[in-house]
């Protein structure tokens, strides 16, 4: 990921049940991206598409990649962000 987005990149966050240690054998792997700047989350998805492929393919895992800015990670008092600062682990 630093490869792509260089400083652009605060953190990735693994979230769900691979982070809680409740995963099953087909439990997918859940991943929040968090970036410094505004971003178009299409062009984002487009932009680790490949990458995402290729560990899926070669892990045989589903890799569930979503995106956000710093402010709306941090600040945000949905559900899923309030449980992704709670159970969330930086890798």
């Amino acid at each position: 990921m630093e490869n792509i987005y260089g400083e652009q990149l605060e953190k990735v966050i693994l979230f769900g049940s691979q982070a809680r240690g409740d995963a099953r054998s087909d439990s997918d792997i859940d991943v929040l991206i968090v970036l410094k700047n505004q971003f178009n989350y299409f062009q984002e998805s487009q932009r680790i598409s490949v990458l995402i492929a290729d560990i899926c393919l070669e892990h045989t895992v589903v890799i569930s990649c979503m995106f956000a800015t710093v402010r709306k990670y941090q600040e945000y008092e949905s559900g899923f962000f309030r449980n992704i600062r709670r159970e969330g682990v930086s890798i």
